[in-house]
């Protein structure tokens, strides 16, 4: 067996998509050691931090004031290059249109948590950087005070260190889940770290056809125009105040389906949530991207509806009237997320996808560490 010593750079904990990343890496540390994949996790660049054959770097460890400021970012990357064999960059942020094209040259691979099926779209023009703001930006003439529709990688070569990473879908979503991760965040005891549990079957009584309970304020147009649009078409079942997460989550029990939007991403912690209450989870049309675990298959494992809302009355209608079949699929939505984090299979599939991802890393005697400008 070869050994692979793999150090991440992070400070994380401090965020939803920064535990979604740290949280398996910690469970399935003993399973990644004894298959050869040692993980060692650094807050600081001291030490022996860069005394590894791939390090990679959480970008929430570049969060705040000059920490966040490209040019030294590009800096400290270019100093970690020269101490380690590999350079990876994880990308945690929330949507599948966003890439840092500026870090691109400065690392070897670029992990994100979703990706865009097409890989070419970076290299385009994007109103808002996600697809759906620059589809409600030319279909609906949605504009935000700050445009942008910059290019986010400036040359095709770069587009094949994008790697596919995992969604933060691999940490705790239970009732006490987030109670839990913020101990540990303050504690580092292991043991409040655990997978999640169903709360919720598919049998449990019901009597909400379909629930909404969301926010619609966003700072980009963009970003809100679908939440205000369902608010708009379907008040019947969307409720914008809040309930205390207790309550939240008997509300979640008691739903047959439950609609989960786009916000700043396309992939939300609610979506994890629905599935461990046993509720059907509908969402937009998810098909232009990529993720892992791969969990978002329409009419197997989710319903899905367009971004034009013209299928919308017919979704509804079908989840009111055939209970069977909505229960049928929330129910394999339910089994294929609990296969990814709470079964006998969840260490393995997890050192299956981290251990693809890392082979697919070169070396710089590769020739693929050279910088494009």
């Amino acid at each position: 067996m070869i050994k692979t010593n793999i150090h991440v750079l992070s400070d994380g904990f401090h965020s939803p998509n920064a535990r979604g990343f740290l949280h398996p890496l910690i469970i399935h540390r003993q399973v990644l050691a004894a298959n050869g994949i040692n993980i060692r996790i650094f807050e600081q660049p001291e030490g022996q931090f860069a005394d590894c054959d791939l390090l990679i770097v959480d970008s929430k460890h570049f969060h705040g004031n000059s920490r966040g400021q490209l040019p030294y970012i590009q800096e400290q990357l270019e100093h970690f290059k020269l101490r380690c064999n590999r350079l990876a960059w994880y990308d945690s942020t929330d949507s599948a249109g966003w890439v840092a094209g500026g870090i691109l040259p400065f690392v070897h691979r670029y992990y994100k948590n979703q990706l865009l099926r097409d890989r070419t779209a970076y290299l385009k023009p994007m109103y808002g950087r996600r697809t759906y703001t620059d589809f409600y930006h030319r279909k609906a003439g949605v504009t935000d005070d700050t445009p942008d529709n910059t290019p986010q990688v400036q040359h095709p070569e770069l587009l094949r260190r994008c790697c596919l990473g995992w969604n933060s879908g691999l940490a705790n979503y239970t009732r006490h889940g987030p109670m839990l991760m913020t101990l540990y965040e303050h504690s580092r005891l292991p043991f409040l770290l655990r997978f999640s549990q169903v709360s919720g079957k598919r049998d449990d009584d019901r009597p909400i056809t379909i629930s909404c309970r969301m926010g619609v304020s966003y700072r980009r147009n963009t970003v809100s125009y679908q939440r205000r649009q369902l608010l708009a078409r379907l008040p019947r079942y969307v409720s914008t105040n809040k309930l205390t997460r207790g309550s939240y989550f008997a509300e979640l029990k008691k739903s047959r389906a439950v609609l989960s939007p786009f916000g700043l991403g396309e992939i939300t912690l609610k979506d994890f949530e629905v599935f461990l209450t046993g509720a059907l989870l509908v969402k937009p049309d998810i098909s232009h991207l990529e993720t892992w675990p791969d969990l978002y298959r329409d009419k197997e494992t989710i319903l899905t509806f367009g971004w034009d809302f013209e299928d919308l009355n017919l979704l509804v209608d079908n989840i009111e009237n055939n209970p069977r079949q909505i229960g049928e699929i929330a129910e394999k939505g339910q089994a294929e997320y609990v296969r990814y984090v709470a079964s006998n299979e969840s260490a393995e599939l997890f050192y299956k996808h981290f251990s693809t991802m890392i082979e697919e890393v070169p070396y710089e005697s590769d020739g693929l560490h050279s910088v494009t400008n």
